[in-house]
């Protein structure tokens, strides 16, 4: 089976994210060094692992799966620790939800074997996390 990479929420502008805040960072971090300022020195060490932390925690799902015959890749982008590959046998849902303050807009995100993705809103958006459940259906369909 070829792979199918489906692509959820653009991940260059995700991964630029993530970059830009590291380095930011780090900007401060060898600022620090330079001057030779151990209070910034800390702060700017506290201000990495929070980012860290941020971009690997729950409250960033994945934006990229790629199904093939050899399971399901998941991709949270270029600071995730959290980038796997899932059996083809993991269950998946589509889970629906309620965004904003007023929770007026609905959105959508795929669970597989209990992890989230990025919501997506909208019936595009739903029409390709029902597409990326198919694939695993038929991936999983082929394997048998």
């Amino acid at each position: 089976m070829v792979p199918q990479t489906f692509i959820l929420k653009s991940l260059v502008i995700q991964n630029g994210i993530m970059l830009f805040a590291l380095g930011v960072v780090l900007v401060f971090l060898i600022w620090s060094l330079v001057t030779k300022r151990r209070k910034h020195l800390v702060a700017a060490l506290v201000w990495v692992g929070m980012v860290l932390w941020f971009f690997n925690s729950e409250f960033f799902g994945f934006s990229a799966v790629t199904v093939d015959a050899e399971g399901i890749g998941l991709n949270y982008g270029v600071l995730s620790f959290r980038n796997t590959r899932l059996s083809i046998d993991a269950p998946w849902r589509i889970k629906t939800g309620f965004s904003d303050i007023r929770k007026l807009k609905r959105v959508y995100s795929l669970s597989i074997a209990g992890r989230e993705s990025m919501k997506v809103r909208g019936e595009e958006g739903e029409a390709l996390l029902a597409s990326i459940g198919k694939a695993i259906d038929r991936a999983r369909e082929r394997g048998r």
